[in-house]
């Protein structure tokens, strides 16, 4: 007999608003990667890029915070019972995915606070560091998104 897991009879919906949350995650982190290149070219949305760091923060606390609402009926019935038996790769590739997007947050929180604190007219010297540190965030955010939706075809979460 299964286990009573907490969110059971909502663990789809709940994995999906997961998914849409995630993909305006790439979105917003996308975004903001073009208007820090801006800062490069002469082009300073500096009120643009605060919202985008806003954006991009919410929308990563969102992610992080309904992925470990889904995470019991996922560790249970997906991993336990499936993944680690017969789809190990994937297993393993949602443990790195974990790992790089706990790695995340801390790069999330400085663009958040940079943002905020950062002008470019002003500080011509950050603009190529603010730039990478922003890079690198969307592609954290991209090679999780995509590496969940890659776990996700293999098994969802059953209804």
């Amino acid at each position: 007999m299964p286990p009573k897991l907490a969110f059971a009879g909502i663990a789809q919906p709940i994995l999906l608003l997961h998914a849409l949350v995630a993909f305006a995650l790439c979105g917003a982190a996308t975004h903001h990667v073009v208007v820090a290149a801006g800062y490069l070219r002469g082009a300073f949305r500096v009120r643009l890029a605060r919202v985008y760091a806003v954006v991009t923060a919410a929308c990563y606390g969102a992610a992080v915070g309904l992925g470990m609402l889904v995470y019991p009926m996922y560790r249970y019935f997906v991993r336990g019972l499936y993944f680690d038996r017969h789809v190990v790769w994937a297993s393993n590739l949602f443990d790195i995915k974990e790992n790089y997007a706990a790695l995340g947050l801390p790069l999330v929180a400085a663009v958040l606070v940079l943002s905020r604190r950062f002008d470019p007219r002003e500080a011509p010297e950050m603009r190529r560091p603010y730039l990478v540190l922003v890079s690198a965030v969307a592609a954290l955010v991209w090679f999780v998104a995509v590496s969940g939706l890659v776990i996700t075809l293999q098994r969802g979460v059953p209804a």
